[in-house]
C-alpha cells in the first residue's frame, strides 16, 4: 500500500525535523520521490544509516541554534515534527524544553533565513481527552496532560510569528498503519488471546488517521498557500467508538468478540499487567467528535484510507508476524 493522490508539485528543498521519528521517515520517503531536495535534522551522523538515501544530514537538535540556522537557511518549507510524544518517558521540564522551547528556536531560525513555510504537527489531544461536542479548529482548547500543554505552548509560539513566518498548524489523530504499528498490535493481541475488556460502555469515540492521509495532508499543505496562517484537524472523518473497533478487530481475527465491560478505575490498575502504557490508555479512554470540513473545503483533502482498508492490511502484518506483533 503507497501513498495515493498526491500532488506532486514543483521541486523545492526542504528541512525535515524529527526525522528519525516514525512520521518522520514517510515524511521523507514521500519527498524525495516527488523530487525535493530534502534536508534532515539527526542528533548524531550515525543515525544517517537509519534514514532513505539521498537525504542531506544535519547534525544538531532542536537546543542547538547555531545547527537550526544553518539547516534551515536556504529551505522552502520545514516539517517541524521533532517532538516528546510519550510523557511517561520524560519529565515535565525536558518536555518543554524541546516541544516547546524548541519550537521557538525553529521560528527563530526560519524569521532569520527569510520565513520559509513551517509546517507543524500538533495534536487533536489539545482539546482534552473528553468532549461532547463538535470540534472545530475554533473550539476551545482544554489540554489535559503535559505533552498536550506542550503542543498547546507550542502553537502560541508559531502564532506570534505569523506576520514574518508562514506557518501551517496540523492538529492530528492517532496515526496508524506502516512504521506505527507497535500499539495497536498491542491490543491485536490481547484480542487474539481473549484478554481483552471493554473499557466502559465502550460507545466513546476515538479519532484515527492513516499516515498516508496524513502525508497528502502535509503535500497539500506545502502545495497550497492557501493553507498558510491556518490550523486544520486531520482525522480519516470518522467517528470510530471503541467497541466497534475492537469488534472489528475480532472478526479480522476470526476469535470472539470481547463482551467483558470494566470501569476505567480498574482499567487503570491492569493497564500495567498488560503492558499498556498510559500514553495508549489515554488514547483508548477519549472520546472525541473532530469536524474536518476546513481542510476538506480549503485544501481539497479527503480521506484515501479507511478503517477497512487500513485496518485490515495492519491486522494481516500482524498475523503474518505470528501473532507476535512488533
Amino acid at each position: 500500500m503507497e501513498a495515493e493522490n498526491v500532488d506532486k508539485g514543483e521541486a523545492s528543498t526542504i528541512l525535515v525535523t524529527g526525522s528519525n521519528g516514525k512520521l518522520g521517515k514517510e515524511l521523507i520517503k514521500s519527498l524525495i520521490k516527488k523530487g525535493d531536495t530534502v534536508r534532515a535534522l539527526i542528533k548524531r551522523k550515525e543515525m544517517v544509516v537509519e534514514l532513505p538515501a539521498g537525504i542531506i544530514p544535519f547534525i544538531g537538535d532542536l537546543t542547538d541554534i547555531h545547527a537550526l540556522k544553518k539547516a534551515v537557511e536556504g529551505a522552502d518549507t520545514v516539517f517541524h515534527l521533532a517532538a516528546i510524544v510519550s510523557e511517561y518517558k520524560a519529565t515535565t521540564e525536558e518536555i518543554i524544553r524541546v516541544n516547546v522551547d524548541g519550537t521557538r528556536n525553529i521560528m527563530d531560525a526560519a524569521e532569520e533565513s527569510g520565513g520559509p513555510h513551517v509546517i507543524f504537527a500538533s495534536t487533536v489531544d489539545v482539546y482534552g481527552h473528553k468532549r461532547k461536542d463538535l470540534l472545530t479548529e475554533e473550539s476551545a482548547i482544554d489540554p489535559k496532560d503535559r505533552y498536550a500543554y506542550s503542543k498547546v505552548l507550542a502553537e502560541q509560539v508559531i502564532n506570534r510569528y505569523k506576520p514574518v513566518v508562514p506557518f501551517t498548524i496540523f492538529r492530528m489523530a492517532n496515526i496508524y498503519g506502516p512504521g506505527f504499528e507497535a500499539p495497536f498490535f498491542k491490543v491485536f493481541r490481547l484480542i487474539k488471546e481473549g484478554k481483552a475488556r471493554i473499557i466502559g460502555k465502550g460507545d466513546n469515540k476515538l479519532n484515527l488517521v492513516h499516515i498516508y492521509d496524513v502525508l497528502q495532508a502535509m503535500l497539500l499543505a506545502k502545495e497550497n498557500k492557501v493553507s498558510r496562517g491556518k490550523v486544520y484537524n486531520l482525522t480519516d472523518g470518522q467517528a470510530h467508538t471503541q467497541e466497534f473497533l475492537f469488534d472489528f478487530i475480532a472478526d479480522k481475527l476470526k476469535v470472539p468478540r470481547p463482551s467483558k465491560h470494566v470501569s476505567e478505575l480498574l482499567v487503570r490498575f491492569l493497564a500495567k499487567q498488560y503492558g499498556i502504557d498510559s500514553d495508549e490508555l489515554r488514547f483508548l479512554m477519549s472520546s472525541r467528535l473532530i469536524d474536518i470540513s476546513k481542510i476538506r473545503n480549503e485544501l481539497g483533502y479527503s480521506p484515501l484510507i479507511d478503517i477497512e482498508k487500513g485496518g485490515s492490511s495492519m491486522i494481516e502484518d500482524f498475523l503474518k508476524s505470528g501473532g507476535k506483533g512488533v
